[in-house]
């Protein structure tokens, strides 16, 4: 009866062992994410929230027919005033609805990936061909011959290769 009782007690403390050390695996490894995420700048939350909506320094007028309305009411120089897309007043596309530019899938809502947010930030509004991607807004609009603005966040993705491209050596 007691060998019974030791084989159970030692594959219960094998079960224990286990457990504590799997537990310890999961938090350091997520200690170890939310430390990275927590040196991204800027970060996903103010992505989320603020920074994806309108370039740097210009004010987000808030959702007009289910865009975006941004305008740069601080008159800051922009490129392309000759051209007709290139105005004070633009209009971007929103953050699908349940999807966050943020890490982790908080508040329940799916993450991007990187593939996804390179996609979201290179398209237009539907059926509007006046408008511009945020990525076309950067390249064409965002810099004056004097000043070079920038779209925190976005600027990067924008002028990076495509994620779903293969580099090969």
């Amino acid at each position: 009866m007691s060998v019974i009782v030791n084989i159970f007690a030692a594959i219960g403390l094998i079960f224990l062992i286990t457990y504590i050390v799997y537990y310890l695996y999961d938090y350091i490894k997520k200690m170890n994410e939310e430390q990275q995420i927590s040196q991204i700048f800027p970060s996903p939350t103010y992505m989320q929230n603020v920074g994806i909506n309108c370039p740097d320094y210009w004010v987000n007028m808030g959702i007009v027919d289910g865009n975006i309305k941004c305008k740069n009411s601080f008159n800051i120089p922009i490129n392309g005033h000759e051209e007709s897309k290139c105005t004070d007043e633009m209009y971007f596309i929103p953050v699908e609805t349940g999807k966050t530019w943020e890490y982790g899938n908080p508040n329940n809502l799916k993450s991007l990936t990187d593939k996804e947010k390179f996609d979201f930030l290179n398209k237009k509004i539907d059926g509007n061909d006046d408008s511009m991607s945020r990525c076309e807004w950067v390249n064409k609009c965002s810099q004056s011959e004097n000043t070079q603005g920038i779209w925190q966040g976005v600027n990067e993705i924008c002028n990076s290769p495509d994620p779903s491209t293969k580099y090969i050596k």
